[in-house]
């Protein structure tokens, strides 16, 4: 080492290279009247640097000593300041007087503690013009944290040593007095960084400026307890927007399969930018979404679940092997049952949910038709050999010559159960009738019927990497509801549980629903969904403008209970309440969601730790993923005007 500088010296690490090192410190005065947390993070992020706080705890009764003298000296200035009539001053040494008497009294009552703090450390950069750019790049840094460097001047050495984890400060004139609060805002711990897992970024951390990353379904060493995600924000705040980015990426970037359903049309241009497939679901198209669709679902053998009490009887279910790992694969004809008595139930409330669902009758007569078409018509039992039949068939394209699934049983099977049955039975008439326009010769036919997803494309979901249902074209007040249920079950049963996708990582994306959340039915099932889904290997995301309209219905608090992740965008101001009574969020971060964030901005909450990022699309992917139209134009006319001025 060679000090032959006022400010700097020079070490000889190896043969061939040296290294300027540059001691510097925060003066006594060089602190601000407040601290803000994390401001140390500017320090050891600036590069190449070492940073020790020396900390001294003072006595108690030597810290009311010292403070009653600094009290002593504050007032008699005061008063000197008084008679020449500084009025700036003045007013400088009575925010002084007021501190001090408050440290004093929560000194004094064990409420607060009194500590003499050094922030030393040192730089170190391959050349002298190096080490002059960093220092004056972190000068700058900390000056608009209102915090001020000094270099040890012609104390190299001394502050040198200062900094090395040997625990001497030499320079003793680097000491000031701080209370516990202050102290508390040192800690080099507190990062407004989120842990790193893998995944796929996110978007931009607001504190470190470095990239946050987000991994859905965790790693070996850290698994989330569930992997669903929540992100809800009011209109305008960015909300689709991150959906779509985290669709985007972990759909191309991560091995993730994911299916969308989208009541607004919004994920159109995205699923065809990304390769996925579209199913624009309405009356006039030739698609059938079966509600009576039933599929074999896949448990790990170790694992508990509610639906496995009753499987220990070998004749209703099959062990199969998958990847290494055993499964119980069986058929939870049950509880389909139980689904389908749902979206009876919904129909018949009619537009609006105007009117009462299935009574005691009602509900009688459908369970009997069902159980008489999957037990006597189809003769399904809760084996999965039971949905298949020996027989030859054209698949897709292929001939299948044995094991071929059977029809799926229909609305028009059960349907016609209850004509031959109950036409003529007055307690009948309501359900009979509201069955009907649902009909293949309905009004409403796309429900009933074998599954059919239009004609070119893949009759299951297991070889399209993406695919969205777009119900935008359906009646809002009446069809929309139904279809999102219906959806989500067929979701449920062929994609999440469907046993070809067991080992797959799977993510079900439901848009906007704060408009489906009135609906008991559709709620009961989307808690089941979040509550079971990690079991299957999947994951489900929600998006919501109406945030508190979850948090009053006691069924959809379960959804919430249920979500691992959330990312808060900008809140309604007059919601303030209701979310600082349910979510455990700092002040800091209640002043982000309610104040005037920009589009994009958030909180994202991974269990219990908080993360403040704003996502960040590139050029290429706002092409696809900013839905309003004008919007976009004007971005790309920016963008093209600052290309121009590069050039120019």
């Amino acid at each position: 080492m060679t000090i032959n500088a006022e400010d700097y010296g020079v070490l000889k690490q190896s043969l061939g290279t040296k290294t300027y090192f540059r001691p510097m410190y925060i003066p006594r005065d060089g602190y601000p009247r407040k601290l803000q947390t994390n401001w140390l993070y500017s320090l050891t992020n600036s590069g190449e640097m070492d940073v020790v706080v020396d900390v001294h705890k003072v006595k108690k009764s030597d810290a009311m000593r010292a403070l009653q003298k600094q009290l002593t000296t504050l007032q008699s200035s005061l008063a000197f300041q008084r008679k020449r009539g500084n009025i700036d001053q003045e007013q400088d040494f009575q925010t002084k007087i007021f501190d001090t008497e408050q440290l004093m009294a929560e000194i004094q009552f064990s409420e607060n503690d009194w500590y003499n703090v050094s922030t030393l450390g040192t730089l170190y950069a391959q050349s002298e013009k190096e080490l002059d750019s960093y220092s004056e790049m972190l000068e700058d840094e900390m000056s608009s944290r209102f915090i001020k460097l000094a270099p040890s001047w012609s104390r190299v050495k001394k502050g040198y040593k200062s900094s090395l984890p040997i625990g001497t400060n030499l320079l003793n004139d680097s000491l000031r007095n701080l209370d516990r609060r202050s102290l508390g805002t040192f800690a080099p711990f507190i990062s407004g960084s989120g842990k790193y897992i893998g995944g796929v970024p996110i978007g931009i951390n607001k504190i470190t400026g470095q990239l946050e990353f987000m991994n859905s379904f965790g790693t070996e060493e850290f698994r989330p307890e569930n992997y669903n995600m929540g992100i809800t924000g009011i209109p305008g705040s960015g909300k689709s927007l991150a959906m779509k980015l985290k669709i985007a990426r972990e759909t191309s970037g991560a091995n993730v399969w994911s299916t969308i359903i989208d009541p607004e049309g919004e994920m159109t241009k995205l699923t065809q930018r990304l390769g996925g497939i579209n199913l624009n679901i309405s009356e006039e198209e030739k698609i059938c979404i079966n509600p009576c669709a039933i599929s074999p679902t896949d448990i790990p053998l170790t694992q508990e679940d509610e639906e496995m009490d009753w499987l220990d009887d070998e004749d209703k279910r099959e062990i199969v092997e998958k990847n290494g790992k055993q499964y119980i694969r069986f058929v939870p004809l049950k509880e389909k049952q139980n689904e389908i008595l749902n979206f009876f139930d919904i129909i018949i409330r009619g537009k609006n949910g105007e009117d009462d669902g299935l009574d005691v009758f009602e509900r009688n007569y459908t369970e009997e038709a069902m159980k008489y078409v999957f037990e006597e018509q189809l003769q399904m039992t809760s084996h999965p050999d039971s949905l298949y039949q020996e027989k030859a068939q054209v698949i897709d394209g292929e001939l299948i010559q044995s094991k071929v699934r059977k029809p799926e049983p229909t609305i028009s099977d059960i349907y016609h159960y209850l004509i031959k049955h109950y036409k003529k039975e007055r307690k009948a008439e309501r359900l009979i009738a509201a069955i009907r326009p649902f009909l293949r010769d309905g009004s409403k036919p796309i429900f009933d019927g074998q599954t059919f997803l239009g004609k070119g494309n893949p009759q299951d979901l297991n070889s399209a990497r993406l695919v969205n249902f777009n119900i935008s074209q359906m009646e809002e007040g009446f069809l929309r509801p139904i279809a999102y249920h219906v959806i989500l079950n067929y979701l449920w049963e062929y994609f999440a549980k469907n046993s070809d996708n067991a080992t797959k990582k799977k993510y079900i994306y439901c848009d906007e629903l704060w408009q489906f959340i009135d609906n008991d039915q559709t709620v009961t099932f989307f808690e089941k969904v979040a509550r079971r889904a990690r079991k299957r290997n999947c994951g489900l995301c929600w998006a919501s403008q109406d945030f508190v309209r979850i948090l009053e219905n006691p069924k959809a608090r379960g959804i919430l209970q249920a979500t691992f992740s959330i990312l808060f965008m900008q809140q309604n101001k007059i919601d303030e309440k209701k979310v600082r009574e349910n979510f455990d969020l700092s002040e800091g971060e209640l002043d982000i969601l309610f104040g005037n964030p920009d589009k994009g901005e958030g909180i994202l909450r991974v269990g219990k730790s908080s993360v403040y990022l704003q996502t960040n699309p590139s050029e290429e992917e706002l092409t696809f993923i900013e839905s309003n139209q004008a919007v976009l134009e004007q971005m790309l006319q920016r963008k093209e005007m600052q290309r121009q001025q590069e050039r120019w």
